[in-house]
């Protein structure tokens, strides 16, 4: 499959994006200390880079992405890899300097807010790229939602791990139960306008349902329980990024031109 750099490109970048935009909005409330924050966002950023770099596979010789540049402004994808990059860029200098304790507070608190906008700027950018009028399965608000869902489900999970566990898992319980709860409409969109596509993603659609409930499910199983162990969050996250990347797969698997 051609399209499998990019789907480890949007799952991953969206999984970064949404634990770090988690990770910062629950500090205040859990307490999490600077230098926590800080790992926490370098590692959001490392899945990031990994991301992106995989992602530039897609295009042949990842040289080829500087090409994508010229149309910053007017196109959505050029747009994504700007903002992608800026968003790696500032996120990196935001967690080395959390870490490393430089400059005053108040600089590094707006420095990480800053770097917020970008990130939900590269985010909202993601689905702009595939809401196309030309590929009938993709033509449809449930790509954007379902692009959304995703940063959440997986960054939720992601910023469950590096230490914002209640926050976390909260959002991705509720982004899970959002996707689910859609999906009876969106297949019927799709089996709609592509009848055949669709009828092939079936076992796709029916392996990331299940992953996502049962991550979900260990999510709740967690957060009720108060059980923040390692192993039991590491599972949650490892099931709910399986799950998106074959329903990602499973996205891919639907382009077909309009004609």
């Amino acid at each position: 499959m051609q399209e499998l750099p990019l789907v480890f490109f949007t799952v991953l970048a969206q999984a970064a994006a949404g634990a770090y935009l988690i990770l910062l909005l629950s500090q205040p409330l859990n307490g999490m200390d600077e230098r926590k924050l800080s790992i926490g966002i370098l590692v959001s950023m490392a899945l990031l880079s990994v991301g992106m770099l995989v992602g530039m596979f897609h295009l042949g010789m990842p040289i080829r992405a500087l090409n994508l540049l010229a149309g910053i402004g007017r196109s959505p994808m050029s747009n994504e890899i700007l903002l992608g990059g800026a968003f790696n860029g500032f996120g990196i200098l935001v967690g080395l300097a959390g870490f490393y304790g430089k400059g005053t507070a108040a600089q590094r608190k707006a420095l990480r807010w800053v770097t917020a906008v970008f990130a939900i700027a590269f985010v909202a950018t993601i689905p702009k790229v595939y809401q196309l009028s030309t590929v009938a399965a993709w033509n449809t608000p449930h790509t954007t939602i379902q692009m959304l869902a995703s940063v959440f489900i997986t960054g939720g999970a992601l910023a469950a791990v590096l230490g914002a566990f209640r926050h976390g898992a909260a959002v991705s319980i509720a982004a899970v139960f959002v996707t689910l709860a859609l999906r009876f409409d969106y297949i019927t969109f799709v089996t709609g306008v592509e009848p055949t596509l669709a009828a092939q993603q079936s076992s796709l659609w029916v392996t990331q349902a299940i992953a996502l409930l049962i991550g979900g499910a260990l999510a709740f199983f967690a957060l009720m329980k108060q059980k923040s162990a390692p192993p039991i969050l590491l599972s949650v996250c490892g099931l709910l990024v399986v799950g998106e990347l074959v329903g990602r797969v499973s996205f891919y698997n639907l382009w077909s031109i309009t004609m």
